[in-house]
């Protein structure tokens, strides 16, 4: 009797500590303090000053969607009958809302159609004013992403046939 008492004791403490463990990590995943700087073709958007720190939501790093759209040279735009944000390049465009994961994009570049939609890891979210996606929302426009050492970066793929 007194084994299965201490046992019984020894597996609460256990699953009690085990639970505080998981939980703690767990917050602390969720609200990573990681400062990640933001590199656009090759140059350093000035983020810390501007209040356009990417950020990292259940281990997806999103980033200011106006600054680093317009750095790759796309222009942005307000749908206000869609409370929606429209990205465009010159062959495609792509449309996305707050609180969102969707990524609807339409195009066509020769033969090949562009459009599809593409499901994004976390909603597009806002603070303060600023719409964040994922990083990986700029892929689809063929752009190599790179998220490391908290480090994000952005490039335009160019290719040329010789």
């Amino acid at each position: 009797m007194k084994k299965w008492i201490l046992f019984a004791t020894a597996l609460c403490v256990v699953t009690v500590a085990g639970a505080l463990y998981a939980s703690a990590n767990k917050a602390s995943a969720a609200t990573s303090t990681l400062a990640y700087t933001l590199t656009v073709n090759g140059k350093e958007i000035q983020t810390s000053k501007t209040g356009l720190m990417p950020f990292e939501n259940k281990g997806t790093v999103l980033v200011p969607l106006r600054a680093t759209a317009e750095s790759l040279g796309y222009e942005v735009s307000w749908i206000a009958a869609d409370k929606a944000i429209r990205v465009e390049d010159r062959i495609q465009s792509v449309i996305v809302k707050e609180g969102s994961k969707q990524a609807k994009f339409t195009g066509k570049l020769k033969v090949i159609n562009l459009t599809q939609d593409v499901e994004l890891p976390v909603p597009v979210q806002s603070r303060k004013g600023v719409t964040y996606v994922p990083a990986s929302f700029f892929e689809p426009f063929f752009n190599e992403v790179v998220v490391k050492e908290g480090n994000v970066s952005i490039s335009a793929q160019m290719s040329s046939i010789q």
